[in-house]
């Protein structure tokens, strides 16, 4: 865990269980090997970007045994979705080059994304990519098969919520949507994830 995820989780925990919060953590972290263990036997593919996820189960089943699921995945989402977006807008930033248009610098990224971030571990491609929309699917998430695995697949619908923060700023000039749905993700049981980006009509 990152010094910011600790600082932010234990200003979560502490609000909700006050002086307690240090025991639920140290419960969840003794509890994270032993879900990575599990993810591991079951053939699951443990990559560098699924390594932290252990963790984020172990404190979600805690907070389950401690509160019931809609409190606990309400905590979740404090924690997690400004950390991912948090985390999203660096890379973002790491990306270098020259765009002659948002579409060409979403690509831009999308590609950077595939070559060093997780895109790497994902099945993807792109049923359209012009210059007024890219609609790439994905037909296979890493973090989706991990958490499920760990028995915490609802998990994965707050990175879906972190793609809806995180494309709406990166690229205000662009329309981000998922082909009718926010929904339309592999996170709620449909077979792929849609990522659709429209040129933004002129003003």
């Amino acid at each position: 865990m990152r010094i910011n995820e600790g600082i932010l989780a234990a200003r979560v925990l502490g609000k909700e269980f006050g002086l307690l919060w240090p025991t639920v953590l140290i419960n969840c972290v003794r509890r994270k090997n032993e879900l990575f263990e599990k993810v591991s036997e079951e053939g699951v593919e443990t990559t560098e970007y699924v390594k932290r996820l252990p963790l984020v189960s172990a404190l979600y089943l805690e907070l389950t045994r401690l509160r019931d699921s809609e409190k606990a995945m309400s905590m979740m989402r404090s924690i997690l979705v400004p950390v991912g977006e948090n985390e999203s807008m660096e890379g973002f930033r790491r990306l270098k080059g020259t765009f002659s248009n948002p579409m060409e610098h979403l690509v831009g990224y999308l590609d950077y994304v595939d070559e060093k971030g997780a895109g790497r571990y994902c099945e993807r491609f792109y049923s359209r990519s012009d210059d007024q929309v890219c609609h790439r699917v994905v037909t296979k998430c890493p973090f989706y098969e991990f958490l499920d695995a760990a028995g915490t697949p609802e998990l994965t619908q707050l990175f879906c919520e972190v793609d809806r923060i995180f494309y709406k700023a990166a690229f205000p000039d662009l329309l981000f949507h998922r082909n009718g749905s926010w929904e339309n993700t592999i996170a709620y049981g449909k077979n792929q994830c849609d990522f659709v980006f429209e040129q933004r009509a002129a003003a």
